[in-house]
């Protein structure tokens, strides 16, 4: 499939695409959004989130904003989540930013 996404998003879709080649698990999602929200613009976030997955971006975008206020993931949740990108690319994604 031809990725048709911003030219400056695609690392981050790719990056997301290696980690979760099946698709964004539920208990995975948002630790990632919160994860990536600490290096990425909160519509940038939300734009490549719901490219991958589909969901409308009216609703991701809410998903970052909550993730970052009154649903912060576990610690825990999000150290395992970042163990998961770092054997996917996180660091080279990370320097590249």
């Amino acid at each position: 499939m031809q990725i048709t996404i911003s030219p400056h998003l695609q690392s981050t879709y790719k990056l997301i695409q290696n980690a979760f080649p099946k698709g964004i698990e539920s208990q995975s999602y948002l630790p990632l959004l919160a994860l990536l929200s600490e290096e990425m613009s909160d519509r940038n976030l939300a734009e490549v989130v719901a490219y991958y997955s589909g969901k409308d971006y009216s609703v991701v975008l809410n998903d970052v904003y909550r993730v970052q206020s009154i649903d912060i993931p576990a610690p825990e949740a999000i150290a395992h989540l970042k163990e998961r990108l770092l054997l996917c690319g996180y660091e080279q994604w990370l320097e590249e930013g």
